[in-house]
């Protein structure tokens, strides 16, 4: 799977959903910063291995690697509500009702981010650095 499909999708369903008029049911909202923190993650650990696979960029290591991804899922969560901000604003929705789901989106949207990141924390522990299997001939 191309690693641009997840945020793809997600925000096909956003644009869907807004269009609908359907983030009034209970939780929609709450999944999607959760799956979006995820998509990004996805998004960005794929752009990072193959930066790494084509020479463009050193391999960071796995630490390294897990805090570059969930740092910047964390700013892409910071910069999506700012986008609901000025969505609210300037066009009148109602993305944000108030501080407590504001934090609780950003909150989301880093849990997800950091859960698959450390989900690639863990599997490159055991198939070797950025998805290559392990050298035997070491």
């Amino acid at each position: 799977m191309k690693n641009y499909y997840p945020i793809t999708i997600l925000l096909l369903l956003h644009t869907t959903f807004v269009y609908l008029d359907i983030y009034y049911i209970p939780h929609l909202d709450s999944a999607m910063h959760l799956l979006g923190g995820i998509a990004l993650a996805i998004l960005i650990s794929g752009l990072l291995g193959n930066a790494v696979a084509n020479g463009w960029c050193p391999d960071m290591g796995r630490l390294i690697t897990f805090i570059l991804v969930t740092s910047l899922v964390a700013t892409g969560a910071v910069f999506w509500e700012i986008y609901e901000w000025l969505s609210d604003r300037y066009l009148g929705t109602y993305f944000q009702p108030d501080l407590d789901d504001t934090m609780k989106d950003l909150v989301l949207g880093m849990l997800g981010g950091a859960g698959y990141a450390g989900l690639g924390f863990i599997t490159t522990a055991v198939a070797g650095q950025h998805g290559r299997s392990i050298r035997t001939d070491r």
